[in-house]
């Protein structure tokens, strides 16, 4: 029985099939060592996950920081038009922040190509930046005082590249003015190291 025992100890821890103690150590090391590598890749991409979602928190921080708000006033009493039965309408745009709005154009959609745009002499709406305290931009309209609808689309950037678009629906009638800015809307940033690169067709 002894002898069945010691045979089968010999065959059960014998080096040339099971290795001897120093290979398992160097496998006991070596799966150890693998765990700890998997825990610090795992603890990186964990790293880099919050760094990169500060770095996104931080950059729209900075852009809201920089961004330009307009601001839109409207009126039908600065100029009388020849027309008995018409007003010009007057829109005044002023920045409300201390960051400059560069680069200031007006579209109009297709709708209101055949509307009549004034500007009276000595008045321009030709400015292209806007900054606080800055005078009005002005935007003159000849319309029906009954009933009138005034859309048009500003595009504009901050100092940083950013350019905006900001659709304007002004309506007018018997009982007042009313203006609807749309939030503004991001066309594209122009700074390419950034990964935030959005594009926004227009309609």
């Amino acid at each position: 029985m002894t002898q069945m025992t010691t045979i089968l100890i010999t065959y059960l821890f014998a080096p040339d099939i099971w290795g001897t103690v120093s290979d398992w150590v160097m496998i006991f090391v070596t799966l150890v060592t693998a765990a700890l590598l998997l825990f610090t890749l795992n603890s990186q991409k964990d790293v880099q996950r919050v760094q990169t979602e500060l770095y996104r928190i931080e950059d729209i921080k900075f852009r809201e920081s920089i961004k330009p708000i307009l601001k839109y006033s409207a009126s039908t009493d600065i100029f009388k038009p020849c027309e008995a039965d018409k007003k010009i309408l007057t829109l005044q745009i002023t920045n409300e922040t201390n960051s400059i709005a560069l680069n200031i154009s007006r579209i109009f959609p297709s709708s209101e190509l055949t509307n009549q745009v004034l500007i009276p002499t000595g008045l321009t709406d030709k400015l292209d930046h806007l900054t606080k305290g800055d005078k009005p931009l002005l935007f003159h309209f000849l319309i029906n005082p009954v009933l009138s609808w005034t859309i048009f689309t500003l595009n504009y950037q901050d100092i940083a590249g950013t350019k905006y678009k900001q659709t304007v629906i002004c309506i007018c009638d018997n009982l007042g003015i009313e203006i609807h800015p749309s939030l503004p809307e991001i066309i594209t940033i122009e700074n390419e190291d950034l990964k935030t690169k959005t594009e926004i067709t227009s309609s």
